[in-house]
């Protein structure tokens, strides 16, 4: 498998490779932040809540306090009245009965106390002499009297030596029914017991001091005893066996737990006034719900965002490195299959850009070659083709010539000796063998042979002169490349005028590189519209300048063609005349030792 999908790899295009590439570096990281962010903020709002619930916490702790501190003091009000304390000091018999105006003191003192204090519901006083005293804040209802465990109060008021105690009454299944608050009147010289002070809490309004605090995160509150029993709370069988469980793995003033079973966190707090615990619950559940799956759809928005504009980035970068390629591959496929040089197009600067231009040039310069090559080669062998149709058998011709130059000089004929010998050196020349390319001076030699044939023919009407540079007899030039030229200056300017002939022949060297060659005749001259064309002819750069419908003999075309192939473009023919007065040939070749 992981080789196929490695050969699978390799044989997809790059632009495909580049979208693959692109895609896993944004995907990953996208999706690994994602997490990351989602796992952070997870944690943020856990710990956030866990700060909320210890200020929610906090917050109940005091009031509670204030609450505890609240009870003593009534109690230190009514141990403390002084008329009271005299009017229960002054009873020194079960059966003694005090007088109206102290009895209605001790009610309306009661009375004021259950009116002034919302959490109380009852408050009594029992000497353990003479009557007892309440008041009951629920008209109607069972008075406090009939229901207070006196002895478990008396026990409970003893042990704090005069101090306020707390009290929780019980029913049948061990949860607390009443919760009171006990105390002690004792005699201030004796200490001797006077009376038992009981108060009885409204539990319901102690729940309302916090209610308020609860939110749909925490919904549960409840105040514990010191032994774990439920006092007030959103709800009396809330506290179960994990809950237990972790406020028992604590002494702390403040501790919390995290159920992850039921995604949500426990914490206590521990009231240092009384003793009692706070303990809550925050459905964490509920809180990450509600924010994360908000935060989820915000982050699942943004990576969406953020996949879309990296992908459109990706996909334009990868057109960008692959469209320049699929120009270049195209240009390449046509040259290899089709032979078509065709130039791609270069629009930048990179390294793209680069090796295209690269390309380009290369291109251009094989097919220059490879055309060139061939068409040099075809230009040959029709110049020997051309050769060989203008010559019929120039071997057998040769041969007959040189029977002919025996005969003359067994005959002492010195003149067609003479001409047989010179036309005999033509057709050596003409024939082809060896290197194209002969010295200039051998060269001169050819010229030599065809001036001495044609003064034969014109006699005295023809003139030669020359003007030759020695120092470049050396340099190298195309096999017959003046003769044309003489032979050209001869038919179209010496035969076509009745005056007498001067061919002159100048060979110098330009400069270091450069052979000037001139050939003038006095002959009739050509108009200023036939120079410029046949100019323009010589100018043509073209590869082809022995190719053609016109194929007859060698002319000036066959010459200044032969010299671009052999030296390049640069060189060539060119003529200057004067109707009826001149005519000049310029031949321009290199130096060629």
């Amino acid at each position: 498998m992981i080789k196929y999908i490695h050969q699978f790899y390799k044989n997809m295009s790059i632009q495909k490779k580049l979208l693959v590439l692109f895609s896993v570096q944004i995907i990953i990281p996208v999706i690994f932040m994602g997490i990351i962010l989602y796992q952070n903020t997870h944690t943020i709002i856990q710990n956030k809540s866990i700060s909320y619930m210890a200020d929610i916490l906090k917050m109940v702790e005091l009031r509670m306090a204030d609450f505890s501190d609240d009870m003593q003091g009534v109690t230190r009000d009514i141990v403390y009245d002084k008329r009271l304390y005299e009017i229960l000091n002054g009873i020194t018999s079960e059966s003694e009965e005090i007088d109206e105006g102290e009895t209605a003191y001790i009610y309306d003192t009661l009375r004021k106390i259950c009116l002034a204090e919302k959490y109380i519901q009852s408050v009594v006083i029992i000497p353990y002499k003479g009557k007892t005293y309440s008041y009951d804040i629920y008209a109607g209802k069972v008075t406090t009297t009939e229901n207070v465990p006196y002895e478990a109060l008396s026990e409970a008021a003893k042990s704090q030596k005069g101090q306020a105690n707390w009290y929780y009454d019980l029913d049948d299944k061990g949860e607390i029914q009443d919760l009171y608050l006990v105390c002690m009147i004792n005699d201030n010289n004796t200490l001797e017991e006077k009376a038992l002070l009981v108060i009885l809490i409204n539990r319901e309004a102690l729940k309302n001091t916090y209610s308020e605090l609860s939110t749909e995160f925490m919904q549960q509150i409840n105040i514990l005893s010191p032994d774990n029993k439920w006092i007030i709370g959103s709800e009396k069988n809330w506290v179960n066996d994990a809950m237990s469980l972790a406020l028992e793995k604590t002494n702390k003033k403040w501790d919390y737990h995290i159920d992850t079973k039921s995604d949500r966190i426990l914490a206590t707090m521990q009231i240092e006034e009384n003793g009692w615990k706070i303990i809550a619950e925050g459905s964490l559940q509920k809180l990450l719900r509600d924010e994360l799956n908000h935060f989820r759809l915000l982050i699942v928005l943004i990576i969406i965002c953020i996949l879309i504009i990296l992908s459109l980035f990706s996909s334009f970068t990868a057109i960008d490195f692959v469209a320049p390629i699929n120009r270049l591959v195209e240009g390449i496929k046509k040259l290899d299959e089709e032979n078509i040089y065709q130039p791609v197009i270069v629009d930048r600067e990179d390294e793209l850009g680069y090796l295209t231009t690269c390309f380009n040039k290369m291109s251009e310069e094989i097919d220059r070659l490879l055309n060139q090559v061939y068409k040099e080669q075809l230009t040959r062998k029709e110049a020997e083709l051309k050769a060989l149709q203008a010559q019929i058998n120039p071997h057998f011709l040769f041969n007959t010539l040189e029977s002919i130059n025996w005969m003359a000089q067994l005959n002492n004929v010195p003149e067609i000796r003479d001409m047989v010998t010179s036309l005999g050196a033509l057709m050596e020349a003409s024939i082809g063998k060896g290197n194209p390319m002969v010295p200039l001076s051998k060269e001169l030699h050819y010229i030599d042979s065809y001036i001495l044939i044609m003064k034969n023919r014109y006699g005295d009407r023809l003139v030669y002169e020359s003007e030759i540079d020695e120092e470049v007899l050396k340099s190298r030039v195309p096999k017959l490349l003046l003769q044309p030229l003489i032979e050209n200056a001869i038919y179209h300017g010496i035969d076509r005028s009745r005056k007498k002939g001067i061919i002159h022949l100048t060979i110098k060297k330009g400069n270091a590189e450069d052979i000037l060659i001139e050939i003038m005749d006095n002959g009739k001259g050509l108009t200023e519209e036939e120079v410029t064309l046949m100019n323009q002819k010589f100018k043509d750069d073209k590869d082809d300048y022995l190719l053609g419908e016109d194929r007859k003999g060698i002319g000036l075309k066959n010459v200044n063609g032969r010299i671009k192939l052999f030296f390049g473009t640069e060189y060539g023919l060119s003529i200057e005349s004067k109707y009826e007065a001149y005519t000049k040939i310029k031949v321009r070749i290199p130096v060629n030792n």
